[in-house]
Formats: structure tokens, C-alpha cells, sequence
């Protein structure tokens, strides 16, 4: 791909854009960032930019802008169904996203994991299963805070790369072609960027439009949307399941509730005894890890010593603490319906529940059963609460209001009694109040320590 004086329009100025216009400067690109944010609150990155020969513009952009360009990268963030960019590609310019552009500079295998909820654990717990067999020959990044740029601007030649790839990624993607491809499950997300879910889901099936029979899809056999996935693809399916198949190959919990894998090839077990995540969400998390290291070979010493040592990312049903017998959980990361029911499902105690946040266009009444089920209570914070307890009232649940997320915590608080749970499980991004969820996950544990422990 010859990039050498090709002009180039980079939308958008964080982190991913940041690479992408790097990289674009490494292969000689005329390079020229257009971001809506004013200058004051990217002067940082606009500046390192501006060093290495990049123009940038802040404060928005219209069609004018973009007059010769050759080529425009978008970052994940950006919606490539304006108008704008609609037209672009009507006059024959190329428009792809962050990660096609990164990823046709990688000739490592890649193996690439999706879904509504999980990406993230997934991910990482694969980087620590195949660090242990190919050690110094591992590259993890994508969604989960790499761009894949860095690794092409590194020089590195990695064995693997493990990327967490979203539905905005792929909905961008033409040619990304990643050797295993994993979907670990699938509920309504992202209605405020995708058309409808049908949109939503077809923007995560393009993981696998390029896979050919040579290539590997592992699926989540016990998720409905993600089963039928097989019937659209072309490559040799492998599976994961929370309880045992008959005449299926991939990892599975067999009757002794152990992990069991089986294909052609081999067939293995892994001990639970030391796995320390709690829920079935995160049980499916590591099957479908499990499934990607039989398929590739791994031995399973190295599987096995991964599921003993290895600890949740932070804000995922994270422990925080307890305080006259309240566990205080931080689950910040759960963006969605989908993982807040995970995560209710994950305690057999009472719940203090705290829902909130900017909403994605999502129908909460669809959490009323395990809410009903689950929760003894339910806060409702920020920006979407009004929305949110609309919807659980109209459902049959009384909610709780508070402005920000700082009364929730003290409200929630008042409610809970010794051996319940309070838990940060928003289902909403973190927009409204906070810079991202670890920066709301983190303030609610500052929140508990800080105000609620005996000092």
C-alpha cells in the first residue's frame, strides 16, 4: 500500500487517531487531522502531532475540509454512515476505519474476539495463555487500549496479535481478514450509532466475511443470535459451551464440572479449582479462550497455569470491599442491559443496584425479571435516570433517583443491610459525568473507602 505524498484526512483526535496519523507519517502521508473537540481539550495531542509534520484542525470540520484528499481514516468513534463521508465514497475515495488501515501493515496471525460484553477479559486472559507458550512473541491491543498502529509503528514481527475489535471497527473493516475469529455473544448495544440491532449484528458478522475455509470461528453455542452466525460463515466452526454437547468439537463443561476440550486432533481438561472470576459470563470468557488455544495448539499446562493466576480487569465485578457487612462490587465497565443482568446473576444475595449513565438508545424494562429476581433495590443516577426509571416502573420496579453518582453510592448505602451487595453496575457509558468507565469506577471506590470505612 504505497502512502508515500498521498494526502490523507485523519477524523478525530484520540488515541486511535493519534496512532493512525503517526503511522500515516512513518509510510510519508500528507497528513491532516480534523477533530470536532476544541483546541483546548486535545492542545496535547494536536501539538505532538504538529511536530512530526501534522495539520490538525479542531474546533469541528464541513465538506470543504476534506477537498483533496486521497484517502480518509476514521476512528472508531466517527460515524461513517454521515452524509459526508457517504459522499466521499460516491466520488471513489477510499474511507476506512483505524483498525482496516493498522491491520494491512500486520502479517502476524491475528486472532480477533468480539461480542457485546467480554471482550476485554477475554482478551487478556488469551494474552496471558499464549505468552506462557510463545513468550516475547505476543502482541495484545485493539478496543482494549493499543491501537493496532503502535504495533506497526513498533517494528515488532509478533507471532500472534490478539485484538479486541468492536461493532464500530468492523462496521468500517473491508479487508481485515483475522485467522481466528471469536464471538462470545450478542445483545441489543450501540442503538444510538447502528440503525437497529439487525444493523448491530451485521456490523459483528463482518469479523468473519473474510475468513475462508482454512480460517477458524469459535462461537458461543448456547447464544441464539451467535449460533446461528454458523450458517453464514466459511470457516471450520468451533464451539463453546457453559454446559455439555454431545458430538460437538471445542471447550464445554462436562459432567464433573471441569473444562473439556475436543477436536479432531486432541482433547484435554483444565481444573476450575483455582479460577477466581465469579459469574457464567466470565465462565464463557475462558471457554471461549480455551477454545482458541486448542485450536492453535497450545499445550494445555500453559491453559491451566493461566486460569490459576489470572485476576478480572479492573471494574469488572471488582471487589472494592466490606464495610459493616455491605460488599461493595465496581462493575463499571458493564455498558449494557446484557452485563448488568451478568452481573446480578453473579450474587446469590440481595442487591443494591446502581443504574445510570448517558444511554445508547437501550429499552431497560428488558432487566425487570432478574431486577425482580435479583435486586432488592435499584438507584437510578445521571444523565438517563428519569428515562431508566420510566421504563423499570413502567415494568413493576420502584426506583430511587439521584443526580449524580456520588449521591447513588450514599443512597445505596442507606439502603443496603449487612450480607447484601451494592453494585456499580450502570449499564450506560460513562459520558455524561466521567471521562470513560474507569474513571467512574474509580471514583466509586474512592467514594466507598473514603467516606464509608472505619478509619
Amino acid at each position: 500500500m504505497e502512502l508515500k505524498g498521498k494526502k490523507v484526512i485523519v477524523v478525530g483526535l484520540g488515541k486511535s487517531g493519534v496512532s493512525s496519523s503517526r503511522l500515516l507519517r512513518h509510510l510519508g502521508a500528507d497528513v491532516k487531522v480534523l477533530e470536532q473537540k476544541p483546541e483546548a481539550q486535545v492542545r496535547e495531542s494536536a501539538k505532538s502531532l504538529g511536530e512530526i509534520g501534522v495539520k490538525v484542525k479542531t474546533g469541528g470540520y464541513d465538506e470543504k475540509d476534506f477537498q483533496g484528499a486521497e484517502m480518509v481514516v476514521l476512528s472508531p468513534g466517527v460515524n461513517e454512515k454521515e452524509g459526508i463521508y457517504q459522499k466521499l465514497i460516491r466520488e471513489g475515495i477510499e474511507v476506512i476505519g483505524d483498525l482496516e488501515f493498522a491491520s494491512r501493515f500486520v502479517s502476524s496471525r491475528i486472532i480477533a474476539v468480539s461480542g457485546t460484553d467480554g471482550k476485554t477479559t477475554t482478551v487478556s486472559l488469551l494474552g496471558q495463555i499464549f505468552e506462557r507458550s510463545y513468550p516475547g512473541k505476543v502482541w495484545v491491543g485493539g478496543n482494549i487500549g493499543k491501537p493496532l498502529a503502535d504495533l506497526v509503528l513498533s517494528g515488532e514481527k509478533p507471532e500472534f496479535v490478539i485484538l479486541e475489535v468492536s461493532s464500530f471497527q468492523l462496521a468500517q473493516a473491508k479487508t481485515f481478514h483475522p485467522g481466528v475469529a471469536v464471538m462470545l455473544n450478542l445483545a441489543r448495544d450501540h442503538l444510538d450509532r447502528h440503525l437497529d440491532f439487525d444493523e448491530y449484528r451485521s456490523a459483528k458478522l463482518r469479523l468473519f466475511m473474510n475468513q475462508t475455509e482454512r480460517d477458524f470461528a469459535v462461537l458461543n453455542f448456547n447464544d441464539g443470535y451467535v449460533s446461528k452466525m454458523s450458517e453464514l460463515i466459511k470457516s471450520k466452526v468451533v464451539w463453546f459451551s457453559s454446559e455439555y454437547q454431545e458430538g460437538i468439537y471445542g471447550a464445554m463443561i462436562d459432567r464433573n464440572n471441569e473444562l473439556f476440550y475436543k477436536d479432531s486432533r486432541t482433547n484435554f481438561k483444565i481444573s476450575l479449582s483455582e479460577w477466581k472470576l465469579v459469574g457464567r459470563h466470565n465462565l464463557e470468557n475462558l471457554l471461549a479462550a480455551s477454545a482458541v488455544a486448542g485450536v492453535l495448539g497450545i499445550e494445555p499446562e500453559a491453559i491451566q497455569e493461566a486460569v490459576n493466576s489470572f485476576r478480572a480487569p479492573r471494574h469488572r465485578l471488582e471487589f472494592v470491599g466490606e464495610i459493616d457487612g455491605v460488599k461493595y462490587y465496581d462493575d463499571s465497565k458493564a455498558t449494557t442491559p446484557h452485563a448488568v443482568e451478568a452481573g446480578l446473576k453473579s450474587f446469590s444475595k440481595p442487591v443494591v443496584l446502581l443504574l445510570g449513565g448517558r444511554n445508547k438508545g437501550i429499552d431497560f424494562s428488558v432487566l425487570a425479571e432478574v431486577i425482580k429476581e435479583r435486586a432488592k433495590a435499584v438507584v437510578c443516577f445521571g444523565e438517563s435516570r428519569y428515562e431508566i426509571q420510566e421504563q423499570l416502573v413502567y415494568a413493576g420496579i420502584e426506583c430511587r433517583l439521584a443526580e449524580r453518582m456520588r449521591d447513588a453510592v450514599f443512597l445505596a448505602k442507606e439502603l443496603a443491610r449487612s450480607g447484601e451487595v451494592v453494585l456499580l453496575s450502570p449499564g450506560c457509558t460513562s459520558f455524561d459525568e466521567f471521562m470513560d468507565y474507569a474513571e467512574r469506577g474509580d471514583r466509586f471506590q474512592e467514594i466507598v473507602r473514603e467516606n464509608f470505612e472505619k478509619k
